[in-house]
């Protein structure tokens, strides 16, 4: 029940800042990437890409790990595949498993990733100061490990 105004009036809240920062974050990611020449970073199927490392992984771990059904992926990583970005090899572990792995292109692609996050946050550390970045840090990885462990004991 509604007790007062104040019950139902828009709040801003750290939640909202977190998620700001995020897609601001993100936005800019996007941006620098398509800029260098990375276009797929402005849709989904760059998404995809934050999630394979050098060493590619397991495609039904790259599903769980994004959130999507299997279907969601395959799409994505067609594309992906047909810009020559990824590839799809059969898992030495499992035989009916596919793993993904990144391409020349994808490991370019990978390369300039790790220099644009530098180069972001590089600027945050100009804006906040290396001491106030540390302390942002070390609270954001405290509040993700408090976040992951409350998920395993659900």
């Amino acid at each position: 029940m509604v007790k007062s105004l104040d019950d139902v009036r828009s709040v801003d809240h750290i939640g909202l800042s977190l998620w700001r920062a995020a897609q601001n974050w993100r936005d800019r990611m996007r941006r620098e990437m398509a800029a260098r020449g990375f276009p797929w970073h402005m849709e989904a199927r760059g998404d995809v890409l934050a999630h394979v490392g050098p060493n590619g992984l397991a495609q039904t771990v790259l599903a769980e790990r994004m959130g999507l059904s299997k279907q969601a992926v395959q799409q994505l990583l067609d594309q992906l595949e047909g810009e020559g970005v990824i590839q799809r090899v059969p898992d030495p572990c499992d035989k009916r498993a596919r793993r993904v792995e990144l391409t020349g292109l994808g490991l370019f692609d990978l390369v300039e990733r790790n220099a644009v996050k530098r180069e972001i946050e590089d600027e945050y550390k100009a804006i906040l100061g290396t001491e106030l970045f540390a302390q942002m840090e070390r609270a954001l990885r405290i509040l993700n490990a408090r976040s992951a462990a409350g998920e395993e004991g659900s």
